[in-house]
Order: structure tokens, then C-alpha cells, then sequence
């Protein structure tokens, strides 16, 4: 018993002691999982842009937080981070930042004995050191080459257009950063001109880019709305001729659309009446053009930009009317300016990358196979005609390109287009690098969709470029060494929307590479697929 007696206080003390211990050891474990919490916490509400930094309100939930797990905290805990640098990942397009948590607290000893802790009453505690990294998508701009061919038409531009609305939405809730472009193609891509016609509804345009040959090197823009014919040879009876055809369309369709106007109105308003006329002198009596666009004549005087008697214009004729009326003549069987023999291809490789080499000529709202008003006829049906609606104010293109915006309702007009026309994909798709060109987001992807093989002729077009001039490679490196588009990679993908395996080998051998050609031929099955192709980790988390 006198044993026990002086054995008690020793075995008290040693158990307090295992007691206090036993608590230090609970609180060091806990402590450390509510640390990689708020680190989670933390890095979940901060963005990687924030620097570093994060505001008051938030140092205070997360001490709110950390209390609430250790309600009897002799004081308020100390709670700091420290953040990495923004690092990137080019791999997967993604910015990660990693976040340091530090808690430290003072808990009180279950027993207290001034032996045991010498004096203190409480024990301190501090997490053990741990990594919380966040790791975020970088922005992405994003071109979608599509086919815009009569064969698109009916249940699969359905589709296409409930896939377009569906991946737009994807990728801008993804990151609002992020931009999207649409370049619908047939023979040539559809433009909306920035100013309107001349009743004051859309302007259609047809667009490419290529450098032609000497031979085939004319104003496209200036013969694009200009009658020729071959019967023609003196300067005087062709200026006549373009502009007594002129005059036939403002009579025709410019006066007839809503609300219509008289012949007086019509001169009025859009025609110069001149002094002498006839085919002798070469103008008609009423002169027809747009007088509100304004251009330096080769005098330096201002003059009308679509008055074919400014002195450059005469001087376009002369020089070049007979080349365009072979131009014109050779695209009724190629069904494209844009042919084989036209394309200076080492020229054109290496100005895609600007603007200089578009070709972008109006495309007159008449009928689609007027080649007086329409002379390159063939090309870009995919821009809508006369027939549509009957009259220039109330005219609508079927189809426009869209430039790298972010707004979604901006891309939401994808849903009033149509499809109409040929096929050429490596004119949409070289058409679509300036495009690109205006995006300043690290990684750059091209999505080309089609449902068919080229139409014959630009079907020689595209084997030339992508066999024998490596037209992807030249994009996808010609943009990384371009510094003021900020890139750091290129992708291009192949979508072929029928089962074709053919057309996909073709894509994947000469383009894409492995794994980034596929066919996919219902809506789900698209966007799987383009989704896969667009994929990065979105706000992941890793220790």
C-alpha cells in the first residue's frame, strides 16, 4: 500500500502526460487535413491571374473555417499562403499556380500541471507543410472551317447547327477568354461587307486567298461586278457595254426593290446624267455606281471608288479586259478563280499569313447564274440571290464568315445560315489563317468539318497543297513564329460528318497527323469528338 501510495502521483502524471500527447498527436492529424481543405478552399475561389493575392473576406472564411474545427483555440488562428508563380503547361494549354497553406494554433492541454509543460497552459500546433496546386485552362481560339455545299443541306445542317451552338457554349462557359471563328466554305467563303447595299440591306461578298499568276493577275475586286464579252475589242464599246449593263441592274433590281423608285428617283439619287452618249463615245445617257464610297483617282483627286470613268478604272479596263474575260470564261468550268493554273502556290504560302493576298469581290444580289451581274457566276452560291427574297433591302445572305469573337450572340446567327454551292476545302481552310491570325491565345486549333470529297478541280487544288507544298505544317509553324500572335500551338483537326474512311486517311496523312482526322456522323457523335479534340482540364485539382 505505501508503494501504491507513492507509485499513485508518478502513474497520474505519466498518464496526463499520454493524455496531453495522445491530444497533440489528434490535433497535429486534424489539423493537417483541414489545412489541405482551406488549401482547396483557397485555390478553388482564386483565379491563377489574381497574382498572388486574395482579399481580406477570404482570410476570414477561412479562419471562420478553421475554428469551427477547433472550437476551444486558446486565440484566433494564424492562417497564411503563399503562392507560386503562374506557371504553364503547353502540353495541355492550362496555367497552374500552387498554394502553400500554413495554420498554426494553440490548443489548451487537457491536463495542465506546471511539471508537465513547464508553465505553458497551452501546446501550439502548425500543419505540416503541404502543396495544393490549381491548375486552370488557358484560353483557346478556336476557327471552324465548314462546308457550306449544297450536299450539307436538310437533316445535316440540322445537326451541324445544333453541334455549333452546343460547342460554342462549351467552350466559352469553359473560359470566357476564349474566341471562335466560322469560315463557311463552298467555291470561295461567303463575307457580309462592313457597309450595306445600296437599299440598305446586306452586302454579299465572295472572299479567298491565294497570289495568282502573272497571267491571271487582274483587280478581282473591280471585274467582280463588271460585264465582259469577248465581241468587244475597243475600249469604247466595253466601257459602254459595262455600263449599259450597270444601268440595266439599278433599273432592274436596285429601283424595283421596297419601296420601289421611279426612273427619276433612280437617277436622281444613284445616276449621273452626261452630256454625249452612245457607243461611239462610250457611256451610256445615265451613269449608274455607289457615290458613297470615295477613292483617289491616279491624279490624286477624290473620285467615287465604283465610277468606271475615273481615270484608274479606264485604265484597268484597258489593261485588263481581256485577261478577265478569260478569267471569267475558265471558272465556268473550274467553278472557281481559284484554280490549279491560276495559284502562284509558293507566293500564297507565304502571305496567308496577312491580309494583302484576299481576294474579296461582290457577289450582286441577282440570280445565281446571271454572269453579266455575277461575271465569277460559279463561286460562293453559299452567299444567296435574288430569288431569295426579291429586292436588295430585304435581302439575306445564306451564310457569312464570322471573325474570333466571344460573343455568344454574335455566333448564335450560325443558326439562320444555309449551305449551297461546291466544295473546296483548302480554300476555306487557307482562307481561314488570317482569321486566325487576329487571335492572341496561346494554343490555336482548326476544325475543319465536311461531309464530301472536293468538287473535281479544287480537288486539285488541294492535293497540290497539302501533297506537295505541306500546307498544315506551313500554318501550324508559319503562326508559332509570327511573336504577335502569342502562340505556343497549332492544332488542326478533320471532321468528316459521313462515313468515309478514305477522305479521313487522306486528312490524317497529309494534314492532321495521327489521331486528329475522324468521322463522326451523328450530332452526340460530334460533339464527343470535337469536345475530345478540344479537351483540356478544367479548374482540376492536384496534391
Amino acid at each position: 500500500m505505501i508503494s501504491f501510495a507513492v507509485l499513485l502521483p508518478i502513474l497520474m502524471i505519466l498518464v496526463a502526460l499520454g493524455i496531453n500527447s495522445v491530444k497533440m498527436f489528434i490535433a497535429k492529424a486534424k489539423l493537417t487535413d483541414v489545412a489541405a481543405e482551406t488549401g482547396l478552399i483557397v485555390s478553388a475561389s482564386s483565379s491563377v491571374t489574381d497574382k498572388g493575392q486574395y482579399p481580406p473576406e477570404m482570410k476570414n472564411l477561412v479562419t471562420r473555417y478553421v475554428k469551427n474545427f477547433f472550437p476551444e483555440a486558446s486565440k484566433t488562428p494564424e492562417v497564411t499562403f503563399k503562392f507560386s508563380k503562374v506557371a504553364a503547361d503547353t502540353t495541355n494549354n492550362a496555367e497552374y499556380m500552387t498554394y502553400h497553406p500554413s495554420i498554426k494554433l494553440e490548443l489548451p492541454f487537457p491536463f495542465y500541471h506546471a511539471t508537465l509543460s513547464e508553465g505553458a497552459k497551452n501546446f501550439a500546433i502548425s500543419a505540416t507543410p503541404l502543396t495544393v496546386k490549381k491548375q486552370v485552362s488557358r484560353p483557346v481560339d478556336v476557327v471552324f472551317v465548314m462546308d457550306f455545299s449544297t450536299s450539307q443541306q436538310g437533316a445535316r445542317m440540322r445537326i451541324l447547327k445544333e453541334v455549333f451552338r452546343e460547342l460554342t457554349d462549351y467552350i466559352l462557359t469553359s473560359n470566357p477568354g476564349s474566341k471562335i471563328g466560322m469560315v463557311p466554305f463552298s467555291a470561295g467563303v461567303a463575307v457580309k461587307y462592313p457597309e450595306t447595299n445600296q437599299r440598305g440591306g446586306p452586302k454579299a461578298g465572295c472572299s479567298v486567298l491565294f497570289v495568282p499568276k502573272k497571267e491571271w493577275a487582274i483587280d478581282y475586286a473591280f471585274w467582280g461586278d463588271k460585264y465582259v464579252n469577248k465581241k468587244y475589242t475597243k475600249l469604247s464599246d466595253q466601257s459602254y457595254y459595262i455600263d449599259e449593263t450597270r444601268r440595266k441592274y439599278y433599273l432592274n433590281r436596285v429601283a424595283k426593290s421596297r419601296p420601289a423608285l421611279t426612273a427619276n428617283a433612280l437617277n436622281e439619287q444613284w445616276c449621273r446624267k452626261n452630256d454625249v452618249w452612245g457607243t461611239n463615245v462610250g457611256q451610256t445617257q445615265y451613269s449608274c455606281f455607289d457615290h458613297r464610297f470615295k477613292t483617289l483617282d491616279l491624279d490624286g483627286s477624290v473620285v467615287a471608288k465604283d465610277d468606271i470613268y475615273t481615270q484608274r478604272a479606264q485604265q484597268i479596263i484597258e489593261q485588263q479586259y481581256v485577261m478577265a474575260l478569260k478569267v471569267r470564261e475558265r471558272q465556268r468550268t473550274t467553278i472557281t478563280i481559284e484554280h490549279d493554273d491560276a495559284i502562284d502556290y509558293e507566293a500564297t504560302l507565304n502571305q496567308m499569313f496577312g491580309e494583302e493576298a484576299i481576294i474579296t469581290f461582290p457577289m450582286l444580289w441577282t440570280s445565281v447564274d446571271d454572269y453579266n451581274y455575277r461575271v465569277y457566276n460559279q463561286m460562293c452560291h453559299n452567299t444567296g440571290w435574288w430569288g431569295h427574297s426579291g429586292d436588295l433591302s430585304s435581302a439575306r445572305l445564306y451564310s457569312w464568315l464570322i471573325e474570333l469573337t466571344n460573343n455568344a450572340n454574335e455566333l448564335h446567327q450560325f443558326q439562320n445560315m444555309e449551305p449551297q454551292g461546291w466544295t473546296a476545302t483548302s480554300s476555306g481552310l487557307v482562307r481561314s489563317v488570317p482569321v486566325m491570325m487576329k487571335g492572341t491565345n496561346p494554343r490555336k486549333i482548326f476544325v475543319v468539318m465536311s461531309d464530301g470529297d472536293d468538287s473535281t478541280y479544287p480537288a486539285k487544288v488541294t492535293d497540290r497543297y497539302l501533297k506537295q507544298y505541306n500546307l498544315c505544317e506551313k500554318i501550324r509553324s508559319g503562326i508559332i513564329e509570327r511573336s504577335q500572335t502569342h502562340t505556343e500551338r497549332v492544332d488542326i483537326y478533320y471532321v468528316s460528318t459521313t462515313n468515309s474512311d478514305k477522305r479521313v486517311n487522306y486528312w490524317k496523312d497529309y494534314c492532321t497527323g495521327e489521331g486528329n482526322a475522324a468521322k463522326a456522323v451523328n450530332r452526340q457523335a460530334i460533339v464527343t469528338l470535337i469536345k475530345g479534340f478540344l479537351s483540356d482540364e478544367i479548374g482540376s485539382f492536384s496534391q
